[in-house]
């Protein structure tokens, strides 16, 4: 070894992290005490000249503990860098530029990248969930669906997702585009201190997105990731087979003194004995997902590149023709270097496919549910099949079943629907530095970037037949194409002077954005067979198209000032324009300030077990204009019929009326935290409590329909809203030996919101079986309370007026005790919002093996659960859950399940607290397990190819442990009724295989 050294003099080896035995990439290796010097690629690969066996090497890289080696005649020496909390995360990006962690005066969540890339998502947003304290995620399991994501609560009755930034250019609140694998860091802006450098787009919060760059120095290094994996539904909701569902049809129409239908009566001749399907065995299947991704990276003293290709696919389990999602994307980032100037242009383009999940409300008349709902209140005696059908699938019989279920299989199957997008993003932001020196410089950039999105929008109907109420005699074609372009140019000066202990930080800037879309529809029927679909080959061709376009124009500015590394202050003003307000309302201006004490740093404090301490506190205002174009201009209709002389003429009037003075909403938010360290640095924590109040909400108010307005609840600004709570982030670092180390981390955070104002009379707002009503909770459940079920006919008689009651139905509560059971009886039955969601991520590393442990979780709310209604309801003849066989007979009466009648003459299905109707939606879930194994670097330089490579095992959503009944205690929901589970789609457990590879 030592002749080997001597040799060749020089050194090689890997750098890894400690933590997860990565490679790292740009750590300094220098020889100590000379000014030779290098840095590790992108695999964390170096090679050093030596002079000597007494040589020592000093690695360092940010936010690790730097480390000297001795070379002792060695050829080759690796190491595994050990995290320096102290340094870790130093430089946090932030709107505009970048700052210390530990000089943060705002709410701000660093988010690490690593570990989001153990998951499998299409979706930035949804790896977000459970990663930073007052970040709530809600998804389900589709291919291609895009999270909702809320930051401390509903600040809007509109569009509540966050603003996305990416590599400093806005991009709105979809990123679905977006490939995972080129995140770098990922930031959560959360208060108004931390978000008002972009007004009126943060009122919602921010997600700042840093994708990867180059090193400077370092050779060309190509690494690949792939993983493949398979989705199965792990949960299987139990619902009745042939012989249960013919059994309980039977009772509700004995009880109601009906005749049985032919098919569940055993004396008819069409009665059903040899059909008893399972929906769930023939809906769905096993889906599977696979990634793939190539990244090229290196670099010289003056340019440096980070290129990528990805390829993203995921199939669901629904059987027929979706929904699944495949995109291909490629990125190429460069940063131009020399003296004073500096530039990083950057070009992305995505190309996806999404086969989504089918629903034609023009021809799945009735207001069908989704379509898992449909799946499993399909009765089993219902074949798939029936060649005798036109498209060869079964139905239900008007005169047999009497039941309106759909043939899931068979219209997914037999429907096509799918979307293609194209994106392209590009950046060119060229830097000056027009003062350079020691104590000061000043940088002018500007900011140029265009993004456009073209989607194409197909959905083919054949003609099919499926039985009672599922029938279309003709094919039906629409095409349709949307195009969104998104052109942005930023000027920004940013100064920075040192004078003794003052430390000044100012941002100068102005920027304009001009978003346009323009949408084109087609639409044709009657296609002839064999089909081709194409518009020009059906009849009644029909076309519509349209265009928009909203300008916002804003100046800003920030200052950050910095004494002595103990009192912070950052003071922030934004101006924004819109053209979504009229000329007299367009503009609003936006300021924050925001306080910092590092006490840690103060003389006086002496405590031996902190080693740094933060008290912070801001106060600021932010704005939302996400609403429609033009909803402040009366417009007129020139499509009015009128009637001269006899005669039908087209003429013109103003059929919807707009309210012209809408203005800016305005969120006014209130933050105060600390941030410590302690046990030398072992341990991290940061709590904060957080006010927000929005006000001049904007909201449709309803008006009389004799105004002759079309548009029966015009948008004004009138509501008010208030969200407040606690977020707690905890760490521990376990600070062990090389072969052995772990962290564990933690947050939780609580919300309470409150309804100020709605405007108008204060009239409440109404949703499915929820109410939003001044002093209340925006979307409480809102029903009948239960008070059991009666017995017998004397409880009926002596009980309040309930018309249809019988013993058997449920007893509602008379509220107001007026001697009647009516609409004057509902109240409010619970929260719909969680009031506090948290998570858990523990990662541990030995030798060459890591391992990886995540879950999330909310508590305090409770859902109404449409699916589980429907498949508990005592009258129709869909098909049931086995819960019901509990219900209640004059032989049962220990049970909490009315009696089963057709036509449900007491309304035991109506909104109410009846047990099932709405249940705790409390949940904690295993999101992620993940084991790795790294290759040790004797093992690769054998191979003369590979310089580092590991492989993993990975299961998503291994279990979630609740008591709900439905599939996604998690779900998507609307503003006004955020505890209604309409019906959403399976959240599939994954098992994953991938490998990460560099060359």
């Amino acid at each position: 070894m030592s002749l080997h050294a001597q040799q060749q003099n020089e050194v090689s080896g890997t750098v890894l992290s400690a933590v997860d035995q990565m490679p790292l990439p740009g750590v300094t290796v220098r020889v100590k005490g000379t000014s030779t010097g290098t840095v590790t690629d992108f695999d964390g690969n170096y090679t050093i000249p030596i002079t000597g066996e007494d040589d020592i090497l000093v690695f360092s890289y940010v936010g690790f503990k730097t480390e000297e080696i001795a070379v002792n005649g060695q050829a080759r020496i690796g190491l595994s860098m050990q995290e320096d909390r102290a340094l870790l995360d130093e430089v946090v990006v932030v709107g505009y530029g970048t700052q210390r962690r530990q000089d943060l005066t705002g709410a701000v969540s660093v988010v690490k990248a690593e570990e989001l890339q153990k998951t499998s998502t299409n979706d930035v947003g949804q790896m977000l969930q459970g990663r930073a304290a007052g970040v709530t995620v809600s998804s389900d399991g589709e291919p291609g669906a895009e999270p909702n994501i809320r930051i401390r609560g509903v600040s809007t009755f509109g569009d509540n997702q966050p603003l996305y930034v990416i590599d400093g250019v806005p991009v709105g609140n979809s990123i679905r585009d977006f490939n995972t694998n080129d995140i770098e860091t990922i930031q959560v802006l959360k208060d108004a201190s931390a978000g008002a450098i972009y007004g009126s787009r943060a009122a919602n919060g921010v997600v700042i997105i840093t994708t990867k760059n180059g090193s400077k120095n370092t050779p060309l290094t190509v690494r690949y990731s792939g993983y493949y994996g398979i989705d199965e539904v792990a949960q299987k909701v139990p619902v009745l087979g042939r012989e249960d569902y013919q059994m309980i049809t039977n009772e509700k129409r004995v009880n109601a003194g009906m005749a049985l239908l032919p098919g569940n009566d055993p004396g008819s001749d069409a009665y059903i004995s040899d059909i008893d399907t399972d929906w769930q065995e023939a809906g769905l299947k096993t889906g599977s997902r696979q990634n793939h991704n190539f990244n090229f990276s290196g670099g010289g003293e003056h340019v440096t590149y980070n290129a990528s290709v990805d390829y993203f696919t995921n199939e669901g389990i629904f059987v027929g023709n979706g929904p699944d999602y495949e995109r291909y994307s490629g990125r190429i980032n460069t940063t131009m270097e020399k003296g004073r100037f500096k530039m990083s242009p950057s070009l992305y383009y995505a190309h996806s496919m999404e086969n989504s999940l089918t629903f034609r409300d023009d021809v799945l008349t009735g207001g069908r549910p989704p379509l898992i709902n449909d799946l499993l209140i399909a009765i089993p005696t219902m074949g798939v099949y029936d060649e005798n059908n036109i498209g060869g699938y079964a139905g239900t019989n008007s005169a047999i079943h009497q039941a309106i279920v759909l043939n899931v299989p068979g219209i997914n199957s037999l429907f096509t629907n799918w979307v293609e997008v194209d994106r392209t993003f590009a950046i060119i932001n060229p830097e000056f530095k027009i003062l350079d020196s020691e104590d000061q410089t000043l940088t002018y950039k500007l900011n140029l970037s265009y993004d456009k999105t073209q989607t194409r929008d197909f959905s083919f109907v054949p003609e099919f037949q499926m039985g009672y109420f599922f029938n279309s005699g003709m094919s039906r074609l629409n095409d349709n194409s949307r195009t969104y372009t998104v052109e942005l140019i930023e000027n920004t000066l940013a100064y920075k002077k040192t004078i003794d202990k003052h430390k000044f930080d100012a941002v100068l800037g102005m920027t304009y954005q001009k978003n346009s879309y323009v949408w084109k529809e087609g639409y044709s029927e009657n296609l002839p067979k064999p089909y081709y679909p194409v518009l020009s080959n059906g009849e009644n061709q029909t076309s519509a198209g349209g265009e928009d376009a909203s300008a916002l124009a804003s100046y800003f500015g920030r200052l950050n000032y910095n004494f002595d590394d103990r009192y912070l202050l950052t003071a922030t003003v934004r101006r924004d324009g819109s053209s979504r307000f009229s000329p007299d309302n367009r503009w609003g201006t936006f300021p924050s300030v925001a306080l910092g004490w590092r006490i840690s740093n103060e003389k006086f404090f002496d405590v031996p077990f902190v080693d740094d301490l933060k008290i912070r506190g801001s106060y600021g205002t932010l704005g939302n204009q996400n609403i429609a174009n033009y909803m402040y201009q009366p417009v007129v209709n020139r499509s009015v019929l009128y009637n001269f002389g006899g005669s039908v003429v087209n003429g013109g009037i103003q059929t919807n009326l707009y309210n012209e003075d809408i203005k800016w909403e305005s969120t006014t938010s209130f933050n105060a935290g600390f941030d410590a360290a302690f046990l030398d640095n072992r341990f991290d924590l940061t709590v904060e409590y957080y006010q927000k109040e929005t006000t001049d909400i904007l909201v449709g108010v309803p008006i009389p329909a004799s105004t002759g307005s079309i548009n029966t609840a015009p948008t004004i600004n009138s509501g008010s809203l208030r969200n407040s709570g606690v977020d707690i982030e905890l760490a521990y670092h376990f600070q062990g030996t090389d072969d052995f180390n772990f962290d564990i981390s933690a947050n939780v955070s609580t919300l309470k919101n409150k309804v100020l104002a709605l405007g108008g009379n204060e009239e409440p707002v109404y949703g499915t079986g929820s109410i939003t009503r001044v002093g209340g909770e925006i979307g409480e459940h809102f029903g009948y309370v239960y008070d059991g079920i009666f017995r017998d006919q004397a409880e009926v008689d002596a009980h309040a007026a309930q018309g249809g009651a019988a013993p058997g139905d449920i007893r509602f509560k008379d509220i107001n005790e007026d001697g009647i059971v009516d609409a004057n009886d509902r109240t409010t039955l619970g929260s719909a919002v969680p009031s506090v969601t948290y998570g858990l991520n523990f990662t541990a590393g030995y030798k060459d093996f890591d391992f990886t442990l995540f879950a999330s979780g909310a508590a305090g709310y409770y859902i109404n659960s449409r699916l589980y209604r429907t498949l508990m309801w005592s009258s129709d003849y869909l098909n049931a859950h086995k819960d019901i066989l509990d219900y209640w007979t004059p032989e049962n009466t220990d049970t909490d399940i009315p009696r089963l009648v057709a036509n449900d003459p007491n309304l035991n299905n109506r909104d109410s607290d009846r047990p099932g109707w709405l249940q705790k939606g409390d949940y904690l879930r295993i999101n992620t397990v993940s084991l790795g194994y790294s290759f040790p670097e004797t093992l690769l330089d054998k191979t003369n190819f590979f310089t580092s490579a590991r492989i993993y095992t990975t299961v998503q959503n291994l279990h979630t442990f609740t008591a709900y009944k439905g599939y996604n205690p998690d779900f998507n929901s609307g503003v006004f009724e955020p505890g209604f589970d309409n019906g959403t789609y399976p959240r599939p457990r994954t098992y994953m295989l991938g490998v990460q590879l560099s060359f």
